[in-house]
């Protein structure tokens, strides 16, 4: 169904305010909602009603455990608004020394659609990597295995060029959590060799899935990659891994590069920009076209904001109004 966006934004925001949240952390969390569900992301607004967003009497204190030379670690407060903190402390540090590492700890597994984080360290001028470990959250097998021993580790990049920020954003399994939750409530099936039953037997049932495990995408190559993800997001930031030091919450790493570090802010814009042109120079196949990592979702954002409305799917908007109005 077709949604105002002036409706959508006031539900969104007595949801998270119904969860317990106020002032920025509140605010925070409802612009990482948005900015997914604009995008069409599926780390949208069916996070407020299934548990995704959990109540602020969960959360633990905020408080920033260590700082020195160039990182800084964090622990608790929602993860959205955790993760607005941590990058802009990175893009401080990499300001003062060329670049900054930020961790954070004792967090709640779901930190929504990280290209906001990543996009928001480009939007200043530095190139933005952030990576999500999920915690005890067991959902993802690695590669030979329908056996559960990662999250879905979601990795984000994103650098600014002539004509605003590349962003790529995407989990490293097959599928997101979310978006299976999201093809369950809308009855839909999902495509083959996305996850296994409890059973461990290969399924495209959404809900089968959700009582069992998912497949990292590309298999070995996401395998690595989830790996490396669950390291940074995991050892690094002194978080939980499944199984292992589960009290420790989910990781959050975040690194924000001074491109005059060693191009020159100018030249490296100038060199960035120069690689996009020739990317979208590709000559593409007849009725398709090349996109840059985050042109898709700028564009339904655009489209929606131009609109005054957006498209969302009966099932999800239900689940939230039931949320809000109950």
């Amino acid at each position: 169904m077709r949604i105002k966006l002036t409706e959508l934004k006031e539900k969104v925001s007595t949801g998270v305010k119904k969860l317990g949240y106020e002032g920025d952390e509140a605010q925070a969390i409802i612009d990482v909602l948005l900015y997914a569900e604009l995008r069409g992301n599926n780390q949208g607004i069916t996070k407020i009603a299934t548990g995704g967003v959990p109540k602020a009497s969960e959360v633990e204190k905020f408080q920033v455990v260590r700082e020195n030379k160039c990182g800084a670690l964090l622990s608790g407060g929602h993860s959205m608004a955790t993760s607005v903190k941590a990058a802009d402390i990175a893009v401080k540090l990499a300001e003062e020394h060329g670049v900054g590492v930020v961790a954070v700890n004792h967090t709640f597994s779901s930190s929504g659609a990280i290209g906001f984080f990543s996009r928001r360290i480009a939007k200043q001028g530095y190139i933005g990597f952030v990576c999500v470990g999920n915690g005890s959250f067991d959902f993802v097998a690695p590669t030979g295995s329908a056996e559960p021993k990662f999250g879905t580790n979601p990795l984000s990049y994103a650098f600014p060029y002539e004509g605003g920020e590349v962003v790529f954003d995407a989990a490293t399994s097959a599928m997101a959590y979310f978006g299976l939750v999201e093809a369950k409530l809308k009855g839909e099936v999902v495509e083959p060799n996305i996850g296994f039953s409890k059973n461990r037997q290969p399924s495209t049932d959404a809900e089968l899935i959700l009582e069992g495990s998912v497949a990292t995408f590309g298999q070995h190559k996401g395998y690595g990659l989830s790996l490396l993800v669950q390291t940074l997001g995991g050892a690094f930031s002194l978080a939980a891994t499944p199984k292992v030091n589960e009290e420790d919450g989910s990781g959050t790493f975040v690194m924000a590069i001074d491109p005059g570090l060693l191009a020159g802010k100018d030249e490296f814009i100038k060199r960035s920009s120069e690689l996009i042109k020739q990317v979208k120079a590709a000559q593409p196949f007849e009725g398709d076209s090349v996109l840059i990592p985050g042109e898709r979702g700028d564009a339904i954002r655009k489209q929606a904001e131009k609109n005054g409305e957006i498209e969302i799917s009966d099932a999800v908007w239900q689940k939230l109004c039931d949320y809000t109005s109950n």
